[in-house]
Parts: C-alpha cells; structure tokens; sequence
C-alpha cells in the first residue's frame, strides 16, 4: 500500500466538471438507471473524500465509477489528480491522455495533462498542449507565458520568442514581453533583432528614456561603441541633466581608460538634480571599494565628495558619507564632528551612534566613549557595543566596579553573537581579577574557553594569573602551551609560558623559551629582562642573571623594591 503524501490540490471550476460527468452518463444508452445511481453517488462521495483529504476513501469510489463506467473522462481525471498527489506521475500521465482523448474539448484535463509532462520533463510534449490550449482560448494570456517559459527553461530560445510573437499577434506590444524577447535575442545574439525590438518600445513608448539607455547599453555589449555613444548623446541633448546617462558614460569612459571625460560626466551627474542623492553616495562607494577597476584617485574621490558637500550638505547621508572620507583621512576630530552634527537633527539612527562610539575609540578619548555610549544606550538599550565600549572606557579609567554592570549587562544582550560575548566574558575577567574576585575572574576566562578554545588573549592571561598565584600550574602549562602551539613566534606567550615552567621548577626549559621571547622582541620590556634574570640566577648564571636584572631597572617605568634588592645583594629572594 502506498503512502498518500497529504498537498494542497487546486479544484478547477468543479461544477464544470460534474456537469461533464452528467453529460457523459447521459449519453451512454446502456447504463441502468440503478447503475447511474450508483455512478453518482460515488462520484460525489469521492469527490466529498477528496476535499477533506481522505485520498484513499476518494480513490476507492472513484475507483467503482469506472467499474460502473470504465470510459469516464471526469472519474479518469480525478483519479490522475490523486495520483498527481502521491508523486505518481506514470499512472497519472496515462489516465489524464485517456481523459483527454474522451473529451478533447475540457480546458482543465489539458492542463493536467500539461502540468504532468512538466513533471516528466517533457518539455516539448507539454508545450504542444498549451499551444493547442491556446489555439482554443487565444484570449488566455496566462498560457502563453507558460509555454514560452517552458521553451525558454530548455534553452529553445527561438521556440519561445515565436510563442512571444503569437502573443503580441493577439495583444499587440507590451513592455513585459518585449523585454524578455530581447533577452532571447542577446542568448542567441542576435543584436539586430535584439535592438529592433528595442526600437518597438521606444517608438511605443517616446517619453520613457531608459528604453533608450537600455539600446546604447545593448550596443555598447556587442561592441557597437559608436551606435551606443551616439543614443546617449542624443539623450543628454534632449535632458542634459540625466543623470543616470552621465553616470552611465563615466563608467564607459573609465573603462576606456579615458580619465578626463570620465571625471567630467562623474560630476554632472553628482551635480544632478534628477537622480537622487542615495544613488550617488552609492556611485562614490563603488569607486571607493573598486580602485583597480574604476581608475579613480584620492583627489578626485576628494574633489567629489567636495561637490556633494557643497551642494547638498543639508542631507544627512551625505554628511556621513562626508564624515566616512574623513575618517579615511585620519581626520578623526572633524569626522567626529560631522556625526555629532548628524545626531543633533536625528538620533534615531544606531549606524551614526555606533560609527561615533568607535570613532571615539579610534582617538582614544575614553571620556567620549563614556558619555556618548551611556547616552546610545539611552536611545537604543537593546544593543550590546554600547554597553561593551562603556565597560572598556571604565577600565581604561581603572574604573573596574563601575565597568561591571554594564558588561553584565552586555553579557545578557549577546546570545546570538558569540564573539561579542566572548569579548564580555574576558572584560569582566579581568575587572574582576582587578577586584581581586579572583575565582569569579576564572569563572569568567573559563567561560571564554568553552565559547573560545583557541583564543590566544585569555589562554595568556588566564596562565598567567594562575602563574602569579602559583595554583593549578598544570592547567595553567596545558593553556599557555597552546598559545604557544597557535602563535610560535609571539614574544608575550613565550615569556607567560617560560614563566608557568619556572613556577613549576623546570628551570632548563623555562630558560630556553626566555631566550626566545627576548630574541623575536625588537625592543624586550623590562619585565622580559627580570623574569629573564630570575631564570638564569636559578640556573646558577648568576653574574648573567645580575646583568639581565640591571637592563630591566633601565627599561621599567615603576621600578619595584623587590628588583632593587636583586641588584644590590646579587641574590633572588626565596
């Protein structure tokens, strides 16, 4: 027993198909009056069955119909409908040819029968039939499309345009099928056919420009450069301000390599009123991302965000993209200044309050990373970077207890974004080590790790801390190990992990990973020196030791008591 697969079937004018089957009962002599009937009760009871899905139930009385009447083209129909259901397309296929052939009139068998070989992939077969549907209903527009769509889906480019054509035969020109003939025609291309098409639209339709771009454009494609440049001229004498056009030939002339005229239709257009200022700044930010292709240089991207500003500095997305240029300058306090202008006539844009929150970070100014990050939350305090940016400029402050709530509160704001959160969980790791919470700090690295096993920053710190405190080395070696494994050459993780190696005793190896962190330093910290000269006094190169100790006093800003009485007793504390 097959499984029924439960769709949705779409019943075509039902009533049109009863009245098939009562003229079909009719018209058979033989059939009793008892087995007429019964015919159409279990018709109806499997037409009943089939509206509330109980297919088997409707196929088994559709099944007694033919039993009753074994040539009945509506019971043969719905019979192929439920087969059309359960993806049994040969049995459907057979029984929808039969329901055709005994009534060849019935638009709905015909497309069934068309629907199926589709299914089938027999593409030409099903296209026959919508053109024999169409030969009945020419008024049919929605069957023209198909078959046409049906040429087109195998590649018969030609097949489709000559259905096109019968359409236009019965509707005359429209822009939807011109269009998509003169896509057939560039498949096969035919420019001639193609732009004689266009010609069609154009002499339609005078007053719609684009049909004219849309000819250059095409002649421009098949290398028919004259032609096209000579459609553009004559749209720009008929409207000099298109700017679309001008756009259009800037982009020619660049990719000819041609810089001047190029620069000089860029900035007609940028100067036109007819085109919207959105699409320009769009115009810009392509030639920004694209310098290898577009050819344009930093003056010239200057020179027309200059054009903008001066024409147009009343539209806020112009002054952010003016405030983008800046910052690409490294003119941070004036870009700064441009966002905070924006802010002043609309706040309701979180891209302008996130732009200045990192600007702010950019230069450093913790203090405007502040104020301005409590006051996005203000507007919008559903967005995690504020909070972050908030946190940050307090610890950058040693404001570490103030800096919580707003991380744990940007904690709570970050499911979906793992690596945010990770950024969360390590700030709060280090403000609460700063807090001395020792354990909740751990509780916090631990949480990055299991979100981010590789990340190099907390696996460092996090054995260093553990190296500090002399507790669970292991770990602590298992951790700064793999820092070491992910970036070899990185001088702080061979100094955090030749330190966890001295904190465990293995002076031997702890001196050898020592050595490497102060060659691969162009400029060794003073703490590199130190941990140096306590490794080697562990060694026994104790004038060595004495030496590394005196160029750690020379390169450390706070100088420690305990580093003083290395250098005065030669000797390392116990």
């Amino acid at each position: 027993m097959k499984k029924w697969i439960v769709l949705v079937f779409v019943f075509f004018l039902v009533p049109e198909v009863f009245a098939d089957q009562k003229k079909k009962t009719e018209n058979v002599k033989e059939l009793s009056e008892e087995s007429r009937l019964e015919f159409d009760y279990s018709f109806m009871e499997g037409v009943r069955s089939k509206i509330t899905g109980d297919y088997r139930a409707a196929l088994e009385w559709f099944d007694n119909c033919l039993k009753i009447l074994p040539a009945s083209p509506v019971v043969k129909y719905e019979i192929a409908t439920l087969l059309v259901l359960n993806e049994d397309y040969n049995g459907a296929l057979q029984l929808t040819r039969e329901a055709v052939s005994g009534n060849p009139d019935n638009i709905w068998y015909k497309i069934l029968l068309a629907n199926i070989l589709q299914k089938k992939s027999m593409i030409e077969e099903a296209c026959n039939v919508y053109a024999e549907i169409i030969s009945k209903y020419p008024n049919k527009e929605q069957f023209y499309i198909l078959e046409a769509g049906l040429y087109t889906s195998v590649e018969k480019w030609q097949k489709a345009i000559e259905v096109y054509d019968r359409y236009e035969n019965q509707y005359g020109i429209t822009e939807p099928v011109s269009i998509e003939k003169i896509k057939l025609y560039t498949k096969l291309n035919d420019v001639k056919k193609a732009s004689n098409e266009l010609l069609k639209l154009i002499r339609k339709f005078p007053d719609k420009s684009e049909y004219l771009s849309l000819l250059a454009e095409l002649y421009f494609n098949y290398n028919q450069d004259k032609k096209g440049l000579q459609i553009l001229d004559r749209l720009l004498k008929s409207d000099p301000d298109n700017g679309y056009v001008h756009f259009y030939l800037a982009d020619y002339y660049r990719d000819k390599k041609q810089r001047e005229s190029a620069d000089k239709h860029t900035r007609s257009a940028l100067l036109s009123d007819g085109i919207e200022n959105g699409y320009k700044i769009q115009y810009i930010l392509k030639l920004i991302l694209n310098p290898d292709t577009t050819l344009v240089s930093d003056s010239e991207l200057d020179s027309y965000m200059d054009l903008m500003m001066q024409k147009y500095s009343d539209d806020l997305s112009v002054r952010a993209l003016h405030s983008d240029f800046l910052k690409k300058d490294k003119k941070f306090p004036e870009a700064k200044e441009e966002l905070e202008y924006i802010l002043s006539k609309e706040k309701n844009n979180y891209l302008i309050w996130e732009g200045l929150l990192l600007l702010c970070n950019e230069m450093s100014d913790t203090n405007c990373m502040l104020s301005r990050s409590i006051e996005t939350i203000k507007y919008f305090p559903e967005q995690p970077l504020p909070y972050a940016l908030a946190g940050v400029s307090l610890m950058m402050q040693d404001k570490f207890k103030e800096a919580v709530p707003y991380l744990q509160k940007g904690v709570e704001l970050t499911d979906d974004k793992i690596a945010l959160k990770v950024q969360f969980y390590s700030y709060l790791g280090d403000c609460y080590y700063r807090l001395d919470s020792t354990q909740r700090a751990f509780d916090m690295f631990d949480e990055v790790l299991k979100l981010d096993p590789n990340n190099v920053l907390t696996l460092n710190n996090y054995a260093y801390y553990l190296a500090l405190r002399g507790e669970n080395l292991n770990k602590a070696e298992q951790m700064s190990f793999r820092t070491v494994e992910l970036e070899k050459n990185n001088p702080t993780y061979l100094d955090t992990y030749a330190w966890v190696l001295y904190k465990r005793g293995d002076y031997s190896q702890a001196k050898f990973y020592m050595g490497l962190a102060i060659e691969g330093s162009e400029e060794p910290s003073g703490v590199l020196f130190e941990h140096y000269g306590d490794i080697l006094y562990r060694v026994g190169e104790k004038e060595k030791a004495l030496e590394m100790w005196k160029k750690a006093w020379d390169n450390l800003e706070e100088k420690s008591e305990e580093l003083r009485l290395k250098i005065e007793t030669g000797t390392l504390p116990e």
